[in-house]
């Protein structure tokens, strides 16, 4: 089912209305291969912890309103899983005030809908906070004079299965003040998550998820900022926490990069790292970065990544 929706995808970039002007196309792609010795304690044997391939087309039509088709795919797990990232396709209206996009795409749910982790090795708190980043439906996204927003509904079926008849509605938010420099967002979340997934096999299990979170976004000089902080329930049993991301540019090519999280559901969990990005060249980066968490006991890790991104515009 992934492998035809891509399919689909790219076919309708090539095929879309008459009336409208082709930008040609924008082909990116990526390796991220990493070592790391997670909290655990136990070493894992340097892999290509993913791949992807993203085709990105734009269409202008007589008024300057554009259509904008994105289809990518994900080689993960030393290539052994392919899944679609972000496949979508988006109708921009006059000057950006609304868009209308449907399709897979990441939820619009606090810093996810601004800034992406998942190829970092200080991540974002989605994958404990939410249960997925991305999911499956349609929504309104857009600028109001200073306000962003966006409105989505989805099927709650995140990345295992793009359809599935036993999908339920979830609705999510954010509504942001951007002022150059500065932003701050509120977001919810509210449906009902299919649990248990494995391998393709959804178990049935649901799960009814509210979430409430407000993030800022600030840059000084050399500093990146970026909080979040979320509460909600999980069946009515209360959850909550945050996390903070700190960037510090050092020089051109060095940034020192710290992450500090804590999460309680049935206890409270912390975790942090501090590390370091190093680009190579255009394109290739280095990072480095020593891990922590606390569940049980103090418990430490490490990682190391080689991480190469190319970006090619075909007329």
């Amino acid at each position: 089912m992934r492998v035809v929706l891509f399919g689909v995808m790219v076919l309708t970039l090539t095929t879309l209305a008459r009336n409208t002007y082709s930008q040609g196309v924008q082909v990116s792609g990526g390796l991220d291969a990493r070592y790391a010795r997670p909290e655990d304690g136990e070493n894992h044997e340097p892999r290509l912890e993913g791949a992807f391939l993203n085709v990105r087309k734009v269409w202008t039509d007589a008024v300057g309103d554009r259509w904008i088709g994105v289809a990518q795919v994900d080689f993960d797990d030393n290539l052994q899983t392919v899944r679609p990232y972000q496949v979508y396709l988006q109708y921009k209206g006059p000057l950006g005030k609304w868009n209308v996009r449907a399709g897979h795409f990441l939820l619009p749910f606090g810093l996810l809908a601004t800034h992406d982790t998942e190829r970092l090795i200080l991540q974002g708190l989605e994958g404990v906070s939410l249960g997925l980043r991305k999911d499956t439906g349609a929504g309104v996204i857009g600028r109001f004079g200073a306000w962003d927003y966006a409105l989505t509904v989805t099927t709650g079926l995140g990345d295992t299965h793009i359809a599935d008849r036993r999908a339920n509605p979830v609705l999510t938010a954010r509504m942001a003040y951007v002022r150059r420099d500065f932003q701050v967002g509120v977001s919810v979340l509210r449906g009902d998550l299919l649990i248990g997934h494995d391998a393709g096999t959804l178990s049935g299990n649901r799960l009814q998820e509210r979430r409430f979170s407000v993030d800022a976004t600030k840059s000084a000089s050399a500093l990146n900022l970026r909080v979040e902080g979320t509460v909600g329930t999980d069946d009515g049993r209360t959850v909550g926490g945050g996390f903070v991301l700190a960037d510090y540019a050092m020089s051109r090519d060095l940034e020192v990069n710290a992450r500090a999280a804590s999460w309680s559901r049935r206890g409270n969990v912390w975790s942090g790292g501090l590390g370091v990005t190093y680009q190579i060249r255009p394109g290739l980066y280095f990072r480095a970065a020593e891990t922590y968490q606390s569940e049980g006991m103090f418990k430490n890790g490490y990682a190391i990544q080689f991480y190469y991104e190319f970006t090619k515009h075909v007329p």
